[in-house]
């Protein structure tokens, strides 16, 4: 198969031998990564004064992968875009704690594994609105306890706060269907882009989850090539 245009090339080297490197008239070099993409080209990464260690996010779509020698494309390729670079700092223990530090925690609205399946079911609810947004209600209320699917597979019945999670979740499909009649993905979208005042924390979070897997599902399919239409 011939080189993917669109794949992302990472070329890593100690910190340590960097710094060790000297060649007679350069200072030591910061630089710890080559990387090469298809949208910034050639890019040296440093690990900046103060930082411990470098973290890299970049996402991905399907692609469409071509030979030169004939043979039929296949769509098993990654295309990787929009690599972004991050410096990571460990906090000090010994200096003065800020504000924020020195705030009472605030209350884990969900724990681990009711957010788990919150992110699985926004993923569900952004899917549904990109492909079949009339099928919203029944989606809804195969989420809510009691749901006939649940005692058949043996599964337990969603926590107090995974059910107020749910109904967090359809107040905002009902808020956005209020002018359509359906909600849309750009609707909903919409509306869990905006900034609420003195909101509660469950309704923030589920906003937030739930933004966060339109915005993804947006980009996925912005980066997607279109394919053409079968004559």
């Amino acid at each position: 198969m011939a080189d993917d245009p669109g794949s992302v090339v990472l070329t890593l080297t100690s910190f340590g031998m960097a710094q060790r490197s000297r060649p007679p008239g350069h200072e030591a070099s910061s630089i710890v990564a080559l990387l090469k993409d298809a949208d910034q080209g050639f890019r040296e990464i440093p690990l900046e004064p103060g930082a411990q260690a470098v973290l890299l996010t970049a996402s991905g779509s399907h692609a469409t992968r071509r030979t030169a020698d004939g043979r039929r494309p296949v769509d098993t390729g990654t295309h990787y875009f929009g690599t972004a670079v991050h410096q990571i700092r460990a906090s000090d223990a010994g200096s003065k704690p800020s504000a924020a530090e020195t705030r009472a925690p605030v209350p884990r609205v969900l724990d681990v594994d009711d957010l788990t399946i919150l992110t699985g079911w926004a993923e569900a609810v952004a899917e549904t609105l990109a492909h079949a947004p009339e099928r919203i209600p029944a989606l809804v209320a195969d989420l809510r306890p009691g749901a006939p699917w649940r005692s058949e597979l043996g599964i337990a019945e969603p926590s107090q706060r995974l059910v107020g999670a749910i109904e967090s979740l359809n107040h905002t499909m009902q808020a956005a269907a209020r002018t359509a009649g359906t909600p849309t993905f750009d609707a909903v979208l919409a509306a869990v882009r905006e900034d609420r005042a003195d909101e509660q924390p469950l309704d923030e979070l589920v906003r937030a989850v739930l933004r966060s897997t339109l915005e993804q599902l947006r980009s996925r399919q912005a980066a997607m090539p279109e394919r053409p239409a079968a004559s």
